[in-house]
């Protein structure tokens, strides 16, 4: 199953590895689903991830983007006319519709509420679908 995972489900993994969003990083790690990115994507990762507000080495910061990038599935999204609150976000959605992903899996809801999307989840409602699979 292909997915793509904001930004903040990504920080939210690594600071609490017993929530919801570390369960889908776990997802990804053993390969049970695919992260869907493209360039800006992986930046805005690499980017926030580094900060030094954050307590994540360099080094684990790097091998979990290599990871991403290998194990993933890179694309080359089509831009949309969309508007949405917080306009940096707007590269999730459009991954998420050319890459054929099921889902977007965010915290932040309330960015994306003018698409109304049911695409665009929180991570206890997309494990709830991924193991609800039959």
């Amino acid at each position: 199953m292909k997915i793509v995972i904001d930004t903040n489900v990504l920080v939210s993994a690594l600071l609490n590895p017993s929530g919801k969003p570390a369960d889908i990083l776990n997802l990804a790690l053993n390969e049970k689903i695919v992260p869907c990115f493209d360039d800006r994507i992986i930046d805005e990762y690499r980017g926030v991830l580094s900060r030094r507000i954050f307590v994540f080495s360099q080094s684990d910061v790097d091998s979990l983007i290599a990871f991403l990038e290998t194990s993933g599935d890179r694309v080359d999204p089509l831009p949309l006319d969309v508007f949405l609150d917080d306009m940096n976000d707007v590269k999730f959605y459009e991954v998420l519709e050319s890459s054929g992903a099921g889902y977007l899996v965010t915290g932040n809801m309330k960015h994306f509420a003018r698409l109304r999307d049911r695409r665009i989840v929180l991570p206890a409602d997309f494990l709830k679908a991924y193991f609800s699979r039959s």
